[in-house]
């Protein structure tokens, strides 16, 4: 099955391709009172709507930002992803619900390993943790304090770095 071809931005928005930001702009905003969802509930027509009016926004994304709307017009053609859906996945790419389901598979067959060595490894934590209080008192006010202090700093800087690039981003 072969991907269906993406309409021409100016012919979705009804411009010419000479159309200025404020016209495209004009003819956006009458497209989407036109074919908003709202005005359709309850009409057989609902989800046509709603799929005119995704191309629509899809068109005017590209056509409203300059270097987009450059980049399509010298014929690279690009369609960025649908506005409604930021999480958009690739064809054989699994999704954020797949994933959540393979992570609580993996728990699920980490509960016998946790069974089988999970006195072996509280018994190796509480010796870090017991090590670590030993050492702090003769470390105390020597370079070697300094040290741990900025490595731990250092791993936490990267814990947060990480964490904020897992956030889904906003797409508005």
């Amino acid at each position: 099955m072969t991907p269906k071809a993406e309409p021409d931005p100016y012919s979705v928005l009804g411009v010419a391709r000479t159309a200025s930001d404020a016209e495209i702009r004009a003819a956006y905003h009458a497209l989407v009172a036109k074919y908003h969802p709202d005005r359709y509930q309850g009409n057989p027509l609902e989800d046509l709507a709603t799929e005119k009016l995704t191309e629509i926004n899809r068109a005017y994304e590209i056509l409203s930002e300059p270097a987009r709307r450059a980049g399509y017009d010298s014929g690279q053609g690009f369609w960025p992803p649908a506005t409604g859906q930021p999480y958009a996945t690739s064809p054989g790419s699994l999704s954020r619900k797949h994933i959540r389901w393979l992570q609580i598979v993996a728990l699920l067959f980490m509960v016998p390993l946790l069974i089988r060595f999970g006195s072996f490894l509280i018994r190796l934590l509480v010796g870090l943790v017991r090590a670590a209080l030993e050492v702090t008192p003769l470390v105390r006010g020597t370079p070697v304090a300094g040290g741990l202090v900025l490595l731990a700093i250092a791993i936490l800087a990267l814990v947060l770095v990480r964490h904020r690039r897992t956030k889904p981003k906003d797409p508005h």
